[in-house]
């Protein structure tokens, strides 16, 4: 709960009455499972809070989050206790009138956006998962909230049942005989994450860090050893930003069932909460980078300045919130020696392979927003651009300054500046990089603007690595990998032309895994291990295409110098500083 100060008044002695400003009420959610025979069906929700003094309240959802637009559609039997009328004003709107200043209580249940557990084809974070033994959910489909009412105070309260484990970052706000780890208000109710079940596993910040670790589900690696690494990437991060070390912190992970032709693995933000979806196969080292980039959104962009209201118009600015955030995860963990310049080589050559390969890599900056939310190249365009920017950046920066000034120089002046201004992210980092010399305009006009291919310089990342541009045939996999994980992963659209099909693959045939393959790698050879006729086998090739395109790859000339960790993570050599 947020406290405000009460000021007291002190009078004449003539008798008069001292006043006493007192603090807003809270609005109060509170949180239970619904349960049928055991299994669970629902959750159910309360918001307690008080009638506006003019006798009327609306009740509604945020307009949007995540591209999903429409957060009211799972709330079923909404009812309000305490109104003289009730009127429906639209989908996920409701005016409420009562008596001023009278309690009410607004209560509904949210039902599942699944009858499976979800999968890598069909996951998307804004949906509620209430399966039979567990559940997810991000508050913006969780919970409504009284109209202007978001920086209101507010407390939560889970009230469980046997067997049900909960977590949730909600728990570090106030609640009936819990006090409060830090501030909260209803903004913070929208923008948290809760997840529980019977077969939740939870780790409590027994070490002091402030940070919980809690998942659901099976994975290719243990929760001990997520827990493990979530907390040295989280101690990496909140040294880089010189941060509290003891602050309160909840990561969450919920499984997606895999496919044969897909792997997915993926996580937002929530405020001192990351929520984690990964695919049941996905390995730990991979976790690193998802970890890392997470984290990281803890400040950026939300500390670095604002961002737009309009969900429409915030990818134009995700080369910088998403783009710089890639950059950086991959930096701090090669720094942190986490993984290795080899591991790091790799990840940014699966990245500039992508790039390479992607028939949106010329598409206008102003296009490519427009179809972030439906085109799944495009929504990879910003990740690639700004971590490509940022790395061509901070090189300049470096050569500039002769080592003095780096992209973190800016970043954490930029922390700094935000706290005083509601300038935007992307422009406060403009002008502080134009105040260290790097005008950052041009670069804007012809990559993010225009569409233009971005090509690194030889020497970005330093002295021990080299970009290297080659020719390579383009990545196919041979087959529409839409149409095929659409059909069950019944093999659609071979492609006759292709070595897919010259290896064998036929329309048809069912993909039941992919057992070697590195994504968009067309030099790296394809195995499927598919059902032919009632019998299993392996189809082995090279996943090309025809055409051929231009490729930037990062070579690790010196891997085990001293100096190389730290010069690929974006800083001078201690030589040259």
């Amino acid at each position: 709960m947020r406290l405000l100060l009460l000021s007291v008044v002190a009078l004449s002695l003539s008798g008069a009455e001292s006043r006493v400003s007192t603090a807003p009420e809270p609005v109060r959610y509170t949180l239970a499972p619904v349960l049928s025979g055991g299994v669970l069906t629902a959750l159910r929700v309360q918001v307690r809070f008080r009638v506006d003094p003019s006798g009327i309240s609306d009740f509604e959802w945020a307009n949007g989050w995540a591209g999903e637009r429409r957060l009211w559609q799972w709330e079923r039997d909404f009812a309000v206790a305490g109104a003289t009328a009730v009127e429906k004003k639209g989908d996920g709107h409701w005016r409420i009138r009562a008596a001023p200043g009278a309690e009410l209580t607004v209560s509904y249940r949210i039902l599942s956006a699944y009858d499976h557990d979800p999968t890598v084809e069909d996951s998307d974070q804004p949906r509620p998962v209430i399966r039979p033994r567990w559940f997810y959910a991000v508050g913006n489909a969780l919970f409504g909230y009284p109209n202007g009412r978001d920086s209101s105070p507010a407390t939560f309260d889970w009230f469980g049942a046997p067997g049900i484990g909960f977590a949730s970052d909600l728990e570090h706000l106030a609640g009936q005989g819990r006090r409060a780890t830090r501030p909260g208000t209803v903004a913070d109710a929208l923008e948290s994450v809760v997840i529980g079940g019977r077969d939740l596993r939870t780790f409590p910040a027994l070490d002091g860090s402030g940070v919980r670790v809690a998942t659901v589900g099976r994975y290719a690696f243990t929760p001990e050893q997520l827990d493990g690494l979530a907390r040295r990437v989280i101690s990496v991060e909140r040294t880089f930003w010189n941060a509290d070390q003891r602050a309160p912190f909840l990561v969450t992970a919920a499984p997606i069932v895999g496919s044969p032709t897909a792997t997915s693995f993926g996580g937002t933000g929530r405020g001192d909460a990351f929520a984690l979806w990964i695919d049941q196969r996905t390995p730990l080292d991979r976790m690193k980078w998802l970890l890392a980039h997470e984290y990281f959104h803890t400040w950026n962009a939300v500390r670095l300045g604002t961002t737009s209201e309009d969900q429409a118009a915030r990818p134009a600015d995700y080369w910088f919130s998403e783009g710089f955030t890639d950059y950086y995860a991959r930096a701090l963990t090669v720094r942190a020696g986490l993984i290795s310049p080899t591991e790091f080589a790799a990840q940014w050559n699966e990245m500039l392979a992508g790039y390479a390969g992607s028939p949106v890599r010329t598409m206008t900056g102003e296009r490519a927003a427009a179809a972030f939310w439906n085109d799944e190249m495009a929504q990879k365009l910003p990740y690639q651009r700004g971590a490509m920017l940022a790395a061509m950046w901070n090189a300049r920066l470096l050569a500039g300054s002769r080592g003095a000034t780096s992209l973190d120089t800016v970043l954490h002046a930029q922390i700094a500046a935000a706290r005083a201004s509601k300038v935007s992210a992307t422009s406060l980092f403009r002008a502080l990089a134009a105040d260290r010399g790097l005008n950052i305009t041009p670069d804007e006009t012809r990559y993010l603007v225009k569409g233009e291919p971005i090509v690194l310089p030889a020497d970005t990342f330093g002295q021990c690595a080299t970009v290297v541009t080659e020719q390579r045939p383009s990545f196919s996999r041979g087959f529409d990998a839409e149409a095929t994980a659409g059909a069950g992963n019944v093999a659609t659209g071979v492609d006759r032309r292709l070595p897919a099909f010259a290896a064998g693959l036929r329309d048809g045939m069912k993909i039941l895994a992919r057992t070697e393959g590195e994504p968009d790698n067309a030099l790296v050879p394809y195995a499927l291990l598919v059902e032919d006729n009632g019998k299993q086998r392996t189809i082995r090739y090279l996943p090309q295409g025809q055409e051929r395109v231009t490729v930037q790859q990062l070579r690790i000339d010196a891997p085990n110098a001293r100096e190389c960790p730290r010069t690929l993570s974006g800083l001078a050599s201690s030589r040259a500083e």
